[in-house]
């Protein structure tokens, strides 16, 4: 059911034309509200963790 859930949760948002980044984002929205573990912190903080990374900041 997971694999159903992240598969079809990706293919659907990079078939929208989202970016994959984001599609990314989105299919783990996805998976973590089927799993019944959702918490916009845990999603929120990753988000401004993952941005604040020194080498994503060098490749520029």
């Amino acid at each position: 059911m997971t694999i159903a859930v992240f598969t079809f949760s990706l293919l659907g948002a990079m078939a929208l034309g989202m970016p994959i980044a984001f599609a990314l984002i989105v299919c783990g929205v996805a998976l973590m509200h089927s799993l019944d573990i959702f918490d916009s912190q845990i999603i929120a903080q990753n988000i401004i963790n993952g941005a604040d990374s020194f080498p994503l900041m060098a490749v520029p």
